[in-house]
Order: structure tokens, then C-alpha cells, then sequence
């Protein structure tokens, strides 16, 4: 199976074109260009490395959130346009789950976003044998409630993974001997995403995949202030 995998829902930028395990083309990008800019030459530039067309790859996969609001958008928007237009699979990821796949095995992965105020993006996950699985669903959380929520899991199993300056900080008042992957050395990487991609279902209706966001952006608050309801139907992402 040929997968188009890419992600800009955080600073760096990947992009992914893998076979069957095998890593065809890859892109790795931390330069301080607008991702938007940059992901459509950037895949192909990809394609090209790989000598494939955009009708040779099998599955588009995308890192969708949480993460960067308009980082998460681009990507999300290209990927369900080439998804739509060409008529292939299209698999969405989350992005915390692609940073727990750099864990070590066995470990049970701490993947952090950081959210400013001493809040992060965050969940659990088991990395074992190749396969992350959820154990603590994503979420918006305090430091504070994500560290007391830990104290169930042995401190040794623990690795928490892309973490700021301050979040290790406050990691390490609580557990001192936890192992923490900072954010340069936990970069998301394409190659992976293509991966939990490729055993992944993909989604059953690209017009209705959005971005998964955790918490709701200003312009979603203002929205909502002025009297728009979710009614399940149309929300706010779908509207606009």
C-alpha cells in the first residue's frame, strides 16, 4: 500500500510517501515558512523523490489534531481535497498519538502539547510492539489535574513526550526520575503517521471530517456568544 502522509498540526512540517513499510520519499521541514506555503510543493516535491503520481498512492493520511488551529486546517483541508478530487481512502490521525509513537516500547506515553497557562493537549497511550493504543483519551487539561490523574500509573512505565521547558518543569516537581523527550527530540514524523495509517480505518465520509481542535478557538466562542447553536448537524467548523 503507497501512503501520502503529512502533518503541519505542529511547528515542524512532514511529509511522508511509504510502501509497504518502506520510506519512499521524506521532508522534513522546521523552517520559519507559513505551512500553507510550503505542504503542496513539499508534496510533491515528495511524489517526485518516490517517481509516483498523486494517482499511484493508495491512502492519504493526515495528522488532524489537536495542535496548531491553522496549522491543523491546512493540512486537513488539503488532505480531504486530494482525498475528494481522486477518489482515495482518507485516514486522520491524531497528533498526539503520532507523538506517542515515538516512545519507547512498553512505555506508557505521555504525548504533551503546550497549551500556555500551564494547560496542554495530552493523553495516554501504550506504545508496545509497534502499535499505540489509547489509554487516556486526548483532552484540554491543567498541568495540575493531568499529573494527579498519572499518579495511578507506575512512574517508571511513564514517558512524556514533547515537552516544553515549562511543562518539564512542572513535570519534574512531581515525578524527578520521569523520563522526558523534549520538544526537539519528539518531532513528528510522517514516516510514523503514514504507519498508524496504514492498519487505521479510514473515514467513512471525507465531506464531514474536521479538524480536531480540544478546545474551541476565539472565533468558535464569539460564535457561539452570538446565539449560533451545535445542533449535531452544522457546527461551527462545518459552517464557516
Amino acid at each position: 500500500m503507497k501512503i501520502l502522509a503529512f502533518d503541519t498540526s505542529n511547528k515542524p512540517l512532514s511529509v511522508a510517501v511509504v510502501e509497504d513499510d518502506k520510506v519512499l520519499a521524506h521532508i522534513e521541514s522546521t523552517e520559519k515558512k507559513t505551512h500553507s506555503v510550503t505542504l503542496l510543493p513539499d508534496i510533491q516535491s515528495s511524489l517526485a523523490d518516490a517517481n509516483l503520481s498523486i494517482d499511484d498512492i493508495d491512502r492519504i493520511a493526515v495528522a488532524d489534531g489537536p495542535g496548531s488551529y491553522t496549522g491543523v486546517r491546512i493540512a486537513v483541508t488539503v488532505a480531504k481535497t486530494l482525498a475528494f478530487t481522486l477518489n482515495k481512502p482518507l485516514v486522520g490521525i491524531s497528533s498526539l498519538q503520532l507523538l506517542a509513537a515515538n516512545g519507547g516500547d512498553g512505555k506508557l506515553c505521555v504525548p504533551l502539547m503546550d497549551a500556555r497557562n500551564d494547560n496542554a493537549y495530552s493523553g495516554v497511550y501504550l506504545n508496545k510492539q509497534g502499535e499505540v493504543v489509547n489509554i487516556v483519551e486526548d483532552q484540554h487539561i491543567t498541568m495540575t489535574k493531568l499529573l494527579a490523574l498519572l499518579q495511578k500509573y507506575d512512574e517508571d512505565k511513564l514517558e512524556f513526550i514533547n515537552a516544553t521547558q515549562r511543562l518539564t518543569d512542572l513535570i519534574r516537581e512531581k515525578y524527578p526520575d520521569a523520563e522526558i523527550m523534549s520538544e526537539e527530540d519528539s518531532l513528528p514524523d510522517a514516516t510514523k503517521l503514514a504507519k498508524l495509517a496504514e492498519a487505521a480505518e479510514p473515514v467513512k465520509d471525507i465531506d464531514s471530517f474536521v479538524p480536531t481542535y480540544l478546545r474551541l478557538t476565539q472565533a468558535e466562542h464569539d460564535w457561539y456568544e452570538k446565539g449560533h447553536k451545535d445542533d449535531g448537524n452544522i457546527s461551527y467548523v462545518e459552517e464557516v
